[in-house]
């Protein structure tokens, strides 16, 4: 995992763009006891939706909802809230063009769940042209209700909370039979402040599974002030967050995310230690740097064929201009002395997945980035996703 600040080495999915580089501080949780006799903290939370300049550096992975042809439409529903027996109704959706558009630029969503599309469900947007892909943007706050829970202190009331979502749908000419989806992502979180030990505490929980319920699964941060809270990264909520070097846990944590408990909590370590032991790219950013960095070829065919006939084998680095992880490996690892030196018996190519769309078709890539390992005919070795190291690189380009 990372320290504060720094990419986290996941691979990035294609999707949109904007939040994809997941910039998330997901530091490893201890699991001593909470201290024995402590007091616990109450916060009252509030559904927030994100304004111009407040998004957080930290996203879930779109969600995605399958679609269907219902004549020139395409229709689909996805599932958003408690599951169960008393369960909300799927939320219904359906893509249309306005008689005057060839794209894809009238969303009709089910906000109340009623099985039909009231006037005020219709959402109408203008399709944009990026990187000859068509995207359709549109934005709608769904109600999301919870039956009342009366074993729960934190949720004694029925409630219904509202999830602002980010909804898109991108068409590819180059792709006339790709199955239609449409892909969205929630726009706010959960905030609220109380006070411990006469200070004010600001507290934000959002969603890392986008199901509609909070649990364990999604995460939290404290700061002492609501403009660090939204810089901060992200714990896991069953983990313990940090405030003026003191750890504390979230317990009694409401499934409608309205509410928890902050307790003090002890995680025999202090917090600089603990960033240190998580700094996964520490001894990436402090290898001794080669005088000039990895070189890459751009064109597959022409670095095939001068493979062929060095008689080398091809590493092709799949990447893309909005992938994170491609841009810390550019940084610290192509850069690197030892990763330099391993790569002086292949031919290495680096190539755009939105570009070459063949060939990530051809080689099944599906998130980046991702390194190939091939013969000079094309045959594969092996292959990596996601941020690799110096020395996981080193141990990629040997034979």
């Amino acid at each position: 995992m990372v320290a504060a600040g720094l990419f986290l080495g996941l691979p990035c999915y294609p999707g949109r763009m904007l939040l994809t580089t997941l910039l998330v501080l997901a530091l490893p949780q201890q699991t001593s006891p909470q201290q024995p006799g402590a007091a616990a903290t109450r916060v009252t939370l509030t559904p927030m939706t994100a304004k111009p300049g407040e998004n957080l550096p930290w996203s879930p992975k779109g969600a995605k909802v399958d679609l269907r042809r219902d004549g020139e439409a395409l229709t689909g529903a996805f599932a958003l809230g408690p599951t169960g027996p008393s369960g909300p109704k799927a939320v219904a959706v359906r893509l249309e063009h306005a008689a005057s558009s060839t794209h894809f630029d009238v969303l009709s969503i089910d906000l109340d769940r009623d099985g039909k599309f009231g006037a005020e469900e219709r959402l109408t947007t203008t399709a944009k042209d990026t990187r000859g892909k068509w995207w359709s943007s549109f934005d709608a706050t769904v109600q999301v209700p919870f039956a009342a829970d009366t074993k729960a202190e934190a949720n004694q009331k029925a409630t219904s909370v509202p999830y602002a979502m980010a909804l898109w749908f991108v068409e590819d000419p180059k792709e006339p039979t790709a199955p239609p989806t449409l892909r969205w992502s929630r726009r706010g979180w959960f905030e609220g402040k109380a006070q411990i030990g006469g200070k004010d505490v600001f507290v934000l929980v959002s969603e890392m599974a986008l199901d509609g319920v909070i649990t364990a699964e999604d995460s939290w941060a404290l700061a002492t002030d609501r403009k660090l809270l939204l810089a901060a990264g992200p714990r896991d909520l069953a983990g313990h967050c940090w405030l003026e070097d003191r750890a504390y846990r979230a317990t009694k944590i409401a499934a409608n995310g309205l509410s928890l408990e902050l307790v003090p909590f002890d995680p025999s370590t202090t917090e600089a230690e603990e960033k240190a032991n998580a700094d996964i790219y520490k001894p990436d950013r402090e290898a001794k740097r080669a005088i000039q960095p990895l070189a890459f070829a751009t064109d597959f065919a022409k670095a095939q064929a001068q493979a062929k006939k060095d008689k080398k084998r091809l590493v092709v680095d799949f990447a893309t201009t909005w992938c994170g992880p491609c841009k810390l490996m550019d940084q610290f690892v192509y850069t690197a002395e030892d990763v330099v030196n391993a790569a002086k018996d292949v031919v290495c190519v680096k190539l755009d997945g939105d570009v070459e769309r063949e060939l990530v078709k051809r080689f099944a890539i599906t998130a980046y980035p991702t390194m190939l390992l091939l013969e000079a005919d094309g045959t594969e070795v092996r292959r990596e996703v996601g941020y690799q190291s110096v020395a996981a690189t080193v141990k990629f380009l040997a034979r």
